[in-house]
C-alpha cells in the first residue's frame, strides 16, 4: 500500500512536468536519496532526543523534536535538488525542476517516515488523524508538497533570476509550518487534542495545498516560455475536459 501510494502521488507531480520532462531514473533517483536523507535525520532526531531531551518537561522536549523535524527534514529534502543542480546539472534544465526534485525527495523521505512507523514503532490502525502515527496518505501528501515548495526558488537559477531571497522566504515558511504542524498537532497526545487542533491542521494542510498549487501554476508557465512557447497544452485542460465530458455523455 505504501509503494501504490508513492507512485500515486509520484504520477501526480510528474503530470507538472509537461514540457521538458525528466528522465524516470532521475525521478527514482530523487526519492530514493530523499529515503536516504531521511535515515539520517532519524538518528540524529533519535540521538538528541535520547541523550539531551529526558528530563526536561514535555512541552519543552515537543519544542525541541518539531523543532529539529521542521528544520532538519526540510534541508535534507532540498539538499536533493540542490545536489542534483550541481552534480548532474543537464538534468537540471527547467524552472519546474526545482519542484520536482523537492517534491520527489518529500515523497522519498514521507516513504521512509511511514514504513519506520510501520514497522519500528507497531503503529495501531486507529491512530488518530492528527498523531505522529497518523495515516501514511497524510504524510505522503505533506511531505511531498512542502518537499517542492522548498525546491521551487532553484527554478529561478535556471531563469537567471534572483533566487536567494525566494530560496529563504519558502525555506523558512516551510519549516514554519512543519514546527507548527508538528508541535501542536503531531506531537500532541491524542487525550489532549480539541476542536482546535483540528482546525489548526486544516488551516495548515489548505495553506500547504494552495500554495503548493499557486507555484505549480507559475513555475508551468515558465517551463511553457523556455522550452515550448508556441504550446498550447494547459496544466488542468486534459482533466477538466474529461470530467465534463463524461459527464454529460
Amino acid at each position: 500500500m505504501l509503494a501504490l501510494g508513492g507512485l500515486l502521488f509520484g504520477a501526480m507531480v510528474y503530470r507538472y512536468d509537461m514540457h521538458e520532462r525528466e528522465p524516470w531514473w532521475m525521478l527514482v533517483s530523487a526519492v530514493i536519496a530523499g529515503g536516504v536523507i531521511m535515515v539520517f535525520v532519524f538518528l540524529i532526531e533519535g540521538a538528541v532526543q535520547t541523550e539531551l531531551l529526558p528530563g526536561l518537561p514535555e512541552w519543552v522536549q515537543r519544542f525541541f523534536k518539531a523543532l529539529m523535524a521542521g528544520t532538519l527534514e526540510e534541508i535534507g529534502k532540498l539538499a536533493v535538488p540542490v545536489m542534483i543542480l550541481l552534480l548532474v546539472r543537464k538534468y537540471f534544465n527547467d524552472p519546474m525542476d526545482g519542484l520536482v526534485y523537492g517534491s520527489m525527495a518529500g515523497l522519498g523521505a514521507a516513504l521512509y517516515e511511514s514504513l519506520w512507523y510501520t514497522v519500528f514503532v507497531h503503529k495501531p490502525v486507529d491512530a488518530p488523524l492528527l498523531h505522529e502515527q497518523g495515516p501514511n496518505a497524510l504524510r505522503l501528501l505533506l511531505h511531498t508538497v512542502w518537499g517542492g515548495i522548498g525546491g521551487y526558488a532553484l527554478g529561478h537559477i535556471i531563469r537567471k533570476e534572483p533566487w536567494k531571497q525566494s530560496l529563504a522566504k519558502c525555506m523558512g515558511a516551510v519549516m514554519l509550518i512543519h514546527f507548527v504542524w508538528d508541535f501542536f498537532l503531531a506531537f500532541v497526545p491524542p487525550q489532549d487534542q480539541n476542536q482546535g487542533h483540528k482546525l489548526v491542521a486544516a488551516m495548515l494542510l489548505a495553506a500547504s495545498i494552495v500554495w503548493y498549487g499557486v507555484l505549480v501554476v507559475r513555475v508551468n508557465k515558465w517551463s511553457r516560455a523556455m522550452h515550448a512557447p508556441t504550446s498550447k497544452q494547459k496544466l488542468f485542460g486534459k482533466i477538466v475536459r474529461a470530467v465534463i465530458f463524461r459527464r454529460f455523455k
